[in-house]
């Protein structure tokens, strides 16, 4: 439904016009073909035609306001082409003088195709989860069926077995099919934790395979503890001391650590007399003439440092989950510094939870690949191989897995965690809008969540089986004069009643749930 109020009343005006004159065209066929009520036939024997080409207009003018979105783009453009071939063809018979009786059916029948996907489109938004062009052939292969046999049986009334096949087996409302349930699992996931939700979030939740989560989001928060202070010269507050003056100018959470530790250690802090940011690697900063560069040993590597000692002395440390920095002064390593966070306390049976959903979990980290493998084995995780200094999670999520997975990562305001897609190519990380955010820094509520949207799938299922089945029912019915034009208002209410019960009592169990997760 559209937003605006001045476009809401253009809608329902056109929505309004498109059934006056949709029963004016009804009531003209009749008329015509009972001979009876003149005035109804303004135009004569075109009255049916003319005042369903009116009525089909302004279903069209309803529907325009949806068209600029992909969602239900192709089944209206479908239901719009093949109402126009429908009034094409009562326009043929009732210029070609074949079949007159027959001939205002076609156009009626168009009349009743575009109305009844206006105010589906209308009622049910297309969510984008099915095109429904699929379903919409076979309703028009079981048409031409019927127009086939009855062409044998009888000729004069192949107009209106294919008018009436058509309209009760078309589709209406396949593309809108989880419209209702989302609403519904939208208020059961937030009610239990959620506060954002994008559109098509269920959508792309179910589609999901895999989930990249950034090392931030499994730490109880951003602070660092310093917890190895290894000088080579066996002097560690010297060490401390210029780690922190080289790091004095930067807001990392490294440099916040550094500076505390300083703090505590009563350990004087200087401000370097120049400040170089190597993200994803570390620092190189000039204090008191010399150089200093604390970061990785890729950092190191690429300014031709020789780490190997260094590195030596890291893999032990690394092995048990900690980042460790090396610090290089005047181009010689002078010690090892090694900090850790803390892990969520949910981070642990995370990994499991979302397996047990299906996703399989991937951790990204800046960290070396000792450190990344030994948090990922605490995790329970699968680890990315090779990020590149300074990538994103989610830049790595779009290079390394082919999928096109979901990313969590913790929001800029370190208050909750958010689930992202990857970035587009040539997009900045941040720029879209996050599929959902939780209500609190719980990362277990995410599994919850996909198994909200694998819930509304297995759902949307059963109710696309059902609705195909009676649309297919009240297609035979019209293909053999069981059911006539007019029953096509009522399966279409029939219709949007099994979709309300579907949704609404799919989760009923979960409305009252307490929010423990999503």
């Amino acid at each position: 439904m559209p937003k605006t109020n001045f476009i809401s009343v253009l809608w329902l005006g056109f929505l309004g016009l498109t059934i006056v004159f949709l029963a004016l065209s009804a009531f003209s066929m009749t008329a015509d073909m009972q001979a009876a009520h003149e005035p109804i036939l303004v135009f004569g024997k075109y009255s049916a035609l003319i005042f369903g080409m009116f009525s089909s207009i302004f279903s069209l003018l309803a529907l325009s306001f949806s068209l600029n979105t992909m969602a239900g783009r192709p089944l209206s453009l479908f239901t719009v082409a093949v109402a126009t071939v429908l009034l094409v063809l009562s326009a043929g018979l009732l210029l070609s003088g074949v079949a007159p009786d027959a001939a205002p059916v076609p156009a009626t029948a168009a009349a009743f195709l575009m109305a009844l996907r206006a105010l589906g489109v209308a009622l049910l938004p297309p969510r984008g989860d099915r095109s429904g062009l699929t379903e919409a052939g076979c309703s028009l292969a079981l048409t031409a069926l019927s127009a086939a046999l009855w062409w044998f049986v009888d000729p004069a009334f192949v107009p209106a077995a294919l008018a009436s096949t058509l309209l009760l087996s078309w589709p209406h409302l396949i593309d809108g099919i989880n419209a209702f349930a989302d609403k519904v699992f939208h208020q059961a996931a937030l009610s239990a934790g959620a506060r954002d939700l994008a559109p098509g979030a269920f959508t792309r939740l179910a589609r999901a395979r895999d989930i990249v989560i950034d090392k931030a989001a499994v730490m109880s928060g951003p602070d660092l503890m310093v917890t190895n202070v290894m000088a080579f010269n066996n002097e560690p507050r010297t060490l401390l001391a210029v780690a922190a003056s080289a790091e004095a100018q930067s807001t990392h959470p490294v440099a916040v650590a550094l500076r505390q530790l300083a703090s505590q250690w009563h350990v004087a802090v200087k401000c370097p007399d120049r400040f170089e940011p190597a993200p994803g690697l570390g620092v190189v900063a000039l204090l008191g003439g010399q150089t200093v560069v604390i970061g990785t040993t890729d950092l190191l590597k690429r300014l031709k440092i020789d780490s190997f000692t260094a590195d030596a002395i890291a893999r032990s440390l690394e092995a048990d989950g900690k980042t460790v920095l090396r610090v290089a002064v005047g181009g010689r390593v002078v010690g090892v510094l090694g900090l850790e966070g803390t892990l969520r306390q949910d981070a642990g049976v995370a990994g499991l939870a979302l397996r047990a959903e299906g996703l399989v979990p991937w951790l990204f980290s800046g960290d070396s690949r000792n450190t990344r493998e030994a948090l990922a084995d605490m995790l329970g995780l699968e680890i990315l191989n090779d990020p590149k200094p300074g990538e994103t999670a989610q830049e790595a999520a779009r290079r390394l897995l082919p999928q096109d997975p979901l990313v969590l990562t913790l929001s800029r305001d370190r208050t909750c965690l958010e689930l992202r897609d990857c970035v587009p190519a040539g997009a900045e990380p941040g720029e879209q809008a996050p599929i959902a955010v939780s209500n609190t820094d719980d990362i277990g509520a995410f599994p919850a969540l996909k198994a909200l949207a694998m819930r509304r799938n297995r759902l949307a299922v059963r109710a696309r089986r059902l609705l195909t089945g009676i649309w297919a029912v009240g297609g035979l019915g019209g293909a053999f004069a069981l059911a006539p034009l007019a029953l096509a208002p009522l399966l279409f209410a029939a219709c949007l009643a099994i979709l309300w019960a579907f949704a609404r009592f799919s989760v009923a169990d979960t409305l009252g749930k307490p929010a423990a997760s999503f």
